[in-house]
């Protein structure tokens, strides 16, 4: 066949294209328009287009002349590549699928969908389309930039491929892939081994450890040509960057870019699992969270802890107890460390302030003139926190029963009571011989009764460790306050769920839960 055409091409005048795609096919084409045609872009058409109506708009034109049909002439040259490359898109797929079928007779369906993909993938196409000197005979206008990845080539191959099938068929296609393309250009084996779709690899490594993987994107702009950059988190933590003209290119650099830092950096990977692991515990704090605020509601009786929840006394107590330190010849202590000890009454407090090894008379010594001091001085610096005043006369306006208890002495606790709280609290109790102190549930039950209410319509209001315990064993839930003697990783450590950072937000808390 290719004798005859040979023969052929010694009338022909045009002989020029028809070596040079002879050169790339193997054989000479039978009908060379369509070949022109498929390596001719849509910029020609467009820019032909826009002459067109330039030369409607000048004095003296006249219209091209009608054809047959009475339609006016329209030239083949206002067509372009894109048709053709919808054909050859659709012919080349079945070839090489055709091909790998018979070169992996063993291999299954998935295997072979991918090593198709990374055989006819644009990128690749466009490489291809380079190799054989196609892109040389591409017809395209100055208006083209070809600097960056249009893939203007590889869809030129898609089309030229059309243009094989239209003008020999499907055995030309067979053909001019198997020994002009695989046999030189392509070796599927080492393909088949290579890692192409980043992003497909680095989202099963995030589903094996259940991570969230985030693509974001941003365009700008290069020489007016647009310009995709990707970034990729696994659990909020920055992982890769990358760059591409197309969404998929870009992603696909990031992702490139994430399992290579991933691969090489040990503490990329241990920073992802403590980040989802950080989620994990806060979905687990906030589900908690959301259960307390159910548990709240409905709740009309309020049960308040009294040191660091509603009056800061950590100075006179700290004060009080350097006095019996002092008087009893021992070291004082900072107010760091009397804000540490306070919380299981004053005799706990005064316990683990004096040295260690100290004998019980001493110790018994110490706490008496502490109690006697603190009695006379426990307002010297003690006041209501910010806030308080008009949490409590908004709750007790609002109807409900409040409660104070407390480790602090009965004498102290009353003194206080008689002070600042008998306009809105009903009960106030404090450390006494009758009731065990907290985190036992007594003081609380107590409260309860004398106001005459369940436990079923209670909330415990405090700031420590002691008071959650003494909410839990009282069966209550339990708001915990940040502004008094314990922070808020202290008080989740010890199992609290539900936090005011201000008074007012014990307030809402309590309103928002009301059935009123």
């Amino acid at each position: 066949m290719n004798i005859l055409d040979s023969i052929r091409l010694l009338f022909r005048k045009d002989k020029k294209p028809f070596l040079q795609l002879k050169e790339i096919l193997g054989f000479y084409p039978h009908n060379i328009h369509l070949y022109k045609l498929a390596l001719r872009h849509k910029s020609v058409a467009h820019a032909e287009r826009e002459r067109l109506e330039e030369e409607k708009k000048k004095p003296g034109y006249k219209p091209a002349p009608k054809g047959k049909g009475g339609k006016a002439a329209f030239s083949s040259r206002y067509i372009n590549n894109e048709r053709l490359e919808f054909l050859g898109d659709a012919i080349l797929g079945a070839v090489v699928a055709d091909i790998l079928y018979k070169h992996y007779a063993g291999k299954q369906e998935g295997f072979l969908t991918t090593l198709r993909s990374k055989i006819v993938c644009r990128k690749s196409l466009n490489k291809l389309a380079v190799d054989i000197g196609l892109d040389k005979l591409v017809h395209y206008t100055g208006a083209v930039t070809t600097g960056h990845n249009s893939f203007m080539n590889g869809n030129a191959f898609e089309a030229f491929f059309g243009a094989i099938y239209l003008d020999r068929g499907y055995s030309y296609c067979y053909k001019f892939m198997e020994e002009r393309i695989f046999k030189f250009y392509i070796n599927v084996d080492k393909i088949a081994t290579l890692e192409e779709n980043f992003k497909s690899s680095l989202i099963e490594w995030s589903q094996r450890f259940q991570y969230k993987t985030v693509f974001t994107q941003q365009e700008k702009r290069e020489d007016k040509t647009p310009v995709f950059v990707s970034e990729v988190r696994i659990e909020g933590v920055f992982c890769g960057r990358g760059e591409g003209y197309s969404k998929k290119e870009s992603d696909q650099a990031a992702a490139k870019e994430a399992l290579r830092l991933i691969r090489k950096d040990k503490t990329l990977a241990t920073r992802i699992k403590e980040a989802q692991e950080a989620k994990q515990e806060q979905a687990k704090q906030q589900s908690l969270h959301d259960a307390a605020v159910r548990s709240i509601k409905g709740r009309r009786t309020i049960v308040f802890d009294l040191d660091g929840t509603l009056m800061d006394t950590l100075q006179d107590l700290a004060e009080s107890t350097n006095y019996a330190l002092r008087a009893c010849g021992m070291p004082e202590r900072t107010i760091d460390e009397i804000r540490q000890f306070v919380g299981n009454g004053v005799h706990r407090l005064i316990e683990r302030a004096i040295p260690a090894g100290t004998e019980p008379e001493a110790m018994e010594q110490c706490f008496e003139t502490f109690k006697s001091y603190y009695v006379d001085h426990c307002r010297d610096n003690t006041c209501l926190y910010e806030g308080v005043a008009e949490m409590l006369a908004s709750l007790k306006e609002g109807g409900y029963k409040l409660a104070i208890v407390s480790n602090k002495l009965q004498a102290g606790v009353t003194e206080l009571y008689d002070t600042y709280f008998k306009d809105y609290i009903d009960v106030a109790i404090g450390e006494s011989p009758e009731v065990r102190r907290k985190p036992e549930a007594d003081m609380v039950v107590k409260a309860l009764e004398s106001l005459g209410v369940s436990k079923d319509d209670a909330v415990y209001v405090g700031d420590s460790d002691v008071d959650i315990k003494t909410a839990a064993n009282a069966e209550l839930p339990c708001i915990s306050v940040l502004w008094g003697f314990r922070d808020k990783k202290f008080l989740t450590e010890n199992g609290a769920t539900l936090f005011a950072e201000q008074p007012k937000d014990v307030l809402d808390m309590l309103t928002a839960g009301s059935n009123k």
